[in-house]
């Protein structure tokens, strides 16, 4: 008799999924069976593991590939376990600060540019670069203005690069001093007047203040030479003197009334000269100028003879204007004698 027993393996082999693997930046490894490491069959000793196939989700930052290895039995009884790969990316992009720049004025500073970053680079091959922000020093004259631009790779990996930007105003502000003026006299003198300056400007400041810093004199009279000095200041402290020169110089002669024309008999009824006499003396600058004698000069003729005295004023520029008074000595009164006593001659002769 016979029996037939039938030998038919139906049960599929075992096998846990391998664990996952993680690699920065890739490469990814090649496929090794050995990572099935519990494979195990009802029947066969050793069930074969070999790899099927790596499929990538395409993704970024990290990308998956599904790495996929069948466990096979003697009698073909199969299945599949799988590993995840994931590639990630961490290393950061690199980038060199821009060139520091200066300026002059706020308003100068240029808007953010990207194009500044030079030489971005990641093992990617991708990256994107944004302007981030601009913080101050607080300061002025100078101000420090860091700049920073984020540089990101296509995983979210960024750096940050700084472009130092220098505001300082070196340059002094700019303005015309009023004309140089010419007066007679110390108090023609005009006072100073800031709002006289034309033509005030700054290469940043808005509004120059324009200050009287003082007036100096050259020690000199007629002419004497003022030196005014104005003073321009922008907000860096940066400033320009301009002068105005003020020239006093009296070149009017004081004016004075001589003594009324006089007549004398005589030479000896001639008076002494007297400065007092010489009226209405006055000057445009000099309070008090000087009278003084200074000849009488005769027409060389008798009866009459006239005198020409003149009185000379004189004011501190050494101005002069001469008065002049005439004295004439006219005799005309007769000589005075007496009668002779009578005389008698008897018989003569007379």
């Amino acid at each position: 008799v016979t029996q037939t027993i039938t030998i038919d393996d139906t049960t599929d082999p075992t096998a846990s999924n391998p664990n996952d693997l993680t690699v920065p930046g890739g490469p990814v490894p090649a496929p090794d069976v050995t990572v099935v490491t519990d494979e195990a069959d009802n029947c066969t000793v050793n069930p074969v593991v070999a790899w099927v196939s790596d499929v990538s989700d395409n993704g970024d930052c990290p990308e998956t590939i599904t790495r996929t290895y069948s466990v096979t039995d003697d009698c073909g009884n199969q299945i599949t376990v799988t590993q995840l790969i994931l590639i990630t990316d961490p290393f950061p992009p690199t980038a060199s600060n821009p060139a520091p720049i200066a300026v002059q004025c706020i308003g100068d500073v240029p808007a953010p540019d990207v194009t500044v970053v030079t030489d971005e680079a990641d093992n990617s091959g991708v990256t994107t670069v944004i302007w981030e922000d601009d913080t101050s020093d607080g300061n002025s004259c100078p101000e420090v203005i860091t700049r920073r631009y984020r540089v990101t790779d296509d995983c979210g990996n960024f750096i940050f690069v700084e472009q130092i930007i220098t505001v300082n105003d070196d340059i002094a502000p700019v303005g015309t001093a009023p004309a140089d003026v010419a007066v007679q006299c110390p108090t023609d003198v005009p006072a100073d007047d800031i709002t006289s300056l034309t033509g005030v400007s700054d290469n940043c400041t808005v509004a120059p203040v324009v200050t009287f810093v003082g007036d100096v004199s050259d020690g000199n009279s007629c002419p004497e030479v003022i030196t005014r000095t104005y003073r321009i200041t922008d907000d860096c402290g940066n400033f320009t003197d301009v002068t105005q020169t003020i020239t006093i110089d009296d070149d009017i002669a004081p004016v004075g009334t001589a003594p009324a024309p006089l007549v004398v008999e005589c030479i000896g009824d001639v008076p002494a000269a007297d400065i007092a006499l010489v009226t209405g003396v006055s000057d445009n600058c000099t309070a008090a100028p000087v009278v003084a004698f200074v000849s009488d000069a005769s027409d060389g003729n008798t009866c009459a003879e006239v005198i020409t005295r003149t009185y000379s004023i004189t004011d501190e520029c050494g101005n002069v204007t001469l008065v002049t008074q005439t004295i004439t000595i006219d005799d005309t009164t007769d000589p005075t004698a007496s009668n002779p006593n009578d005389l008698t001659v008897p018989g003569g002769p007379v």
